[in-house]
């Protein structure tokens, strides 16, 4: 039995708990001041946008630099994206700030990787006045420290703002400093004014650039202005990710987001990108010169043959940057649609210096080590792929992979077989295995994607019968567009677009869209998607359906992503989306493939440099009568 003392006791202790969870409930309960708001279009502001979650990718930004977080050992944090239609924000959550010497911070690169950094290119620190970004705590106020910071990890400049919780405000710190690499946005327990903060959450959004002008950016609205901008946009792609590897070397990046990854076709793109900066006054002609050297060194100092850098004279797909082979396990390590496309570059490169020996005898060089004739199948029971070139072999044992080029329309096969016929290895390659159907008048491919109707042009300019052929082909690709999304789109194109949304609300583009098509094509209607339609494809039909082309490209610019350096994204994602989705969201991340044709089909519009350069040559000349007769 209790004695009353006891009682009392027990009663009290069963009252406290009581009302501690009673407070507890409440403080659950209690709403949050800060309410995301809705908004109905992409927001912008002046200066140049650096972070503003429209991609949501997670550690990478929208210009494709690496961001961190970073803490002390204590400290627990965690990161979610928060969406209200196009608003979306970085929430980062922590616990445990306890100690005086406790902090997090959110760590962002300008350009490239925040380790083994690279200088940032001019164009984002011109006229450089500050740093500005929004920012809101939820919970009671917090004091923020941004920091800038240089190349060598040392701070530039520093100031703290105390952020509210009702409200996202703009925050801006003035620098000018033309050192600055990148910056830190830092939460330290010793700056707090409440002592006793050790758990809470800030959101993170429109991290800026601020230079003279304070004026918010918008694309041109002219024609030739748009276009304009947006070809200097594709060569600052190649001049931006340039690397250079040792004394004399060099190579342009796969992607912006990579630091080491090369593909043997973006080379080619890089050598016809380099002659357009040159002639934009983008770099000037004795730079561009060295750097294009650099990367045909780079290649010539690889063994195509012995199977750790290529195989039968053919280079590998993929490289490190350090020019090591990449997947040479692979059943297509060596690609015959990518060297196709190098040698386009490295033919045009030779007619560019032509009067430059060393050049030339590079160039040349590389052009005659690939073995065509052991690419070509041979097995004369084999109805399906005898006479037919092979899409790829293996690194090791360079075994064909099973897969044909012609056995369907494709301008991918055109240069291929241009190509082949070009190095004078295979003059009794026979023209009549290339398989061409027509549907609705024109010869469609497999799954009429937008790219395989300018593939070869892009090199050879419009020429018939592949121009009329286009014509109608992006004909199809704007009405299938029309009819898909309800909107002058063009861009049915291959891509890389939103696989899913993780639990914390960072898209995944890790989904590669190589059935993404117009209407009309050689495969069954159910194969063939449109959710992503693609500006770099939208360029493509600039030469043959200019007008169409152009409309798509302002259509583009009315979602409303868009940026004054990078100019559209590579794709954006306008039906089928994932949880959480529900406007349209771009990809930021490019590839040398998709942003050096967008270029190049402007040049071929307008001005037609790469075009007249690669048709001097005369083995070209020769082998594109010879693919035209047999049609």
């Amino acid at each position: 039995m209790f004695n009353a003392k006891q009682y009392i006791l027990i009663l009290i202790y069963f009252l406290f708990i009581q009302c501690n969870s009673n407070v507890e409930d409440e403080e659950m309960a209690a709403p949050e001041k800060f309410q995301l708001e809705a908004l109905s279009s992409p927001s912008h502001y002046p200066g140049i946008a650096l972070y503003t979650l429209d991609m949501a990718k997670n550690r990478i930004s929208d210009v494709n630099s690496e961001w961190v977080l970073r803490k002390s050992s204590s400290v627990t944090i965690s990161s979610e994206i928060k969406r209200n239609q196009f608003n979306a924000i970085h929430k980062i959550n922590f616990e445990n700030l306890r100690n005086d010497d406790d902090y997090f911070e959110f760590v962002l690169a300008i350009h490239g990787k925040l380790t083994n950094r690279t200088p940032i290119p001019n164009e984002y620190l011109k006229d450089l006045t500050g740093i500005s970004f929004r920012a809101v705590s939820y919970d009671v106020p917090v004091k923020i420290t941004i920091e800038a910071l240089d190349i060598n990890n040392v701070i530039l400049k520093s100031q703290d703002f105390d952020l509210s919780t009702d409200k996202m405000n703009m925050f801006k710190m003035d620098i000018s400093d033309q050192s600055l690499h990148h910056l830190s946005l830092k939460i330290q327990k010793n700056k707090q004014n409440e002592v006793s903060l050790r758990t809470g959450s800030i959101a993170l959004d429109d991290i800026y650039l601020n230079n003279i002008s304070n004026i918010t950016f918008s694309p041109p609205t002219n024609d030739t202005q748009l276009l304009q901008w947006l070809k200097e946009s594709s060569i600052k792609y190649f001049l931006w990710n340039y690397k250079a590897i040792g004394v004399n070397q060099g190579v342009v990046l796969e992607a912006s987001d990579d630091a080491t990854k090369v593909s043997v076709s973006g080379i080619g793109y890089a050598y016809a990108m380099y002659i357009l900066a040159e002639s934009e006054g983008m770099i000037n002609p004795q730079e561009a010169k060295d750097r294009i050297e650099a990367m045909l060194n780079w290649q010539k100092a690889q063994n195509w043959f012995n199977g750790s850098q290529g195989k039968f004279g053919f280079p590998f797909h993929y490289y490190n940057s350090d020019g090591s082979g990449l997947y040479s396990n692979s059943p297509e390590a060596a690609s015959t649609i990518d060297w196709a496309i190098c040698a386009a570059g490295l033919r045009t490169v030779k007619q560019k210096y032509s009067s430059d020996p060393t050049i030339a005898s590079i160039c040349d060089e590389l052009l005659n080590r690939p073995e065509w004739g052991k690419m070509i199948h041979n097995q004369a029971n084999d109805t399906y792929k005898y006479g037919r070139i092979t899409k790829g072999i293996s690194g090791i044992t360079g075994e064909k992979n099973g897969q044909v080029w012609g056995d369907a329309f494709t301008e991918e096969s055109e240069i291929i077989y241009l190509e082949a016929l070009a190095s004078g290895k295979v003059n009794n390659l026979d023209l009549d295995r290339i398989f061409r159907e027509k549907k609705n008048g024109f010869y469609v491919s497999w799954f009429g994607s937008g790219f395989t109707y300018n593939w070869s042009q892009l090199w050879t300019g419009a020429i018939e019968p592949y121009k009329t052929n286009s014509v109608n082909a992006y004909q199809a690709d704007a009405l299938s567009c029309l009819s898909s999304f309800g909107k002058p789109f063009m861009g049915l194109t291959a891509c890389s677009t939103i696989s899913n949304s993780d639990s914390n609300g960072f898209l995944n583009w890790n989904a590669y869209l190589g059935n993404q098509g117009a209407n009309v094509s050689g495969a069954n209607k159910s194969e063939v998607i449109q959710v992503s339609p693609a500006p770099y494809g939208a360029t493509l039909a600039l030469p043959f359906a200019s007008d169409r082309a152009i409309t798509a490209l302002k259509e583009f610019v009315k979602v409303g992503y868009y940026h004054p350096l990078l100019g559209l994204p590579d794709n954006i994602r306008l039906k089928n989306y994932p949880t959480n989705i529900d406007v349209p969201v771009p990809n930021w991340s490019t590839f040398d493939i998709n942003i050096g044709p967008m270029g190049m089909a402007i040049d071929m519009y307008q001005d037609k440099i790469i075009s007249n350069l690669y048709l001097k040559d005369s083995n070209v000349k020769n082998s594109l009568d010879k693919l035209i007769q047999s049609f």
